[in-house]
């Protein structure tokens, strides 16, 4: 007697590429749709140019009790702040703005050089804002 064994049936492999090109897509999606910086509004109050009548009081109170200079410095040097007169460098921003906070002041304008990169301003704004100053302003030229 002949026996014939039935056929064993072939195992089929599941395709991957199709798997991995999925999980690719969602890797993409979840990479490009998160954000990994942490991003806040940075208040700016922007100069209006008008000037002001510093002789009346009431016209006093408006004027701003420190002027942050932020200027090129000579050659490719780093660029310097000046704070009322001061050179003061960024890392003593804040403590230099806490101490005329203590004597009074509440308010500062900030007056950048046309050359200075504007990511820089932006540096020395929110370095400024962690003051205890109330407001601090940007007057552009």
């Amino acid at each position: 007697m002949i026996l014939i064994h039935p056929p064993i049936g072939k195992r089929r492999r599941i395709p991957l590429t199709p798997l991995i090109d999925v999980i690719f897509i969602l890797v993409m999606f979840f990479l490009l749709s998160s954000t990994f910086g942490i991003w806040r509004p940075l208040d700016v109050a922007l100069g209006s140019g008008e000037a002001t009548d510093v002789s009346d009081t009431s016209a006093a109170k408006g004027v701003p009790a420190v002027l942050i200079n932020f200027r090129a410095g000579p050659g490719n040097a780093q660029p310097r702040l000046v704070v009322n007169g001061k050179n003061v460098p960024l890392a003593k921003l804040a403590e230099e703005l806490d101490n005329l906070a203590e004597a009074g002041a509440a308010t500062a304008v900030l007056i950048p050089d046309a050359t200075i990169d504007f990511q820089q301003v932006v540096r020395v704004l929110d370095v400024a804002k962690t003051s205890r100053l109330k407001r601090v302003g940007l007057k552009l030229d």
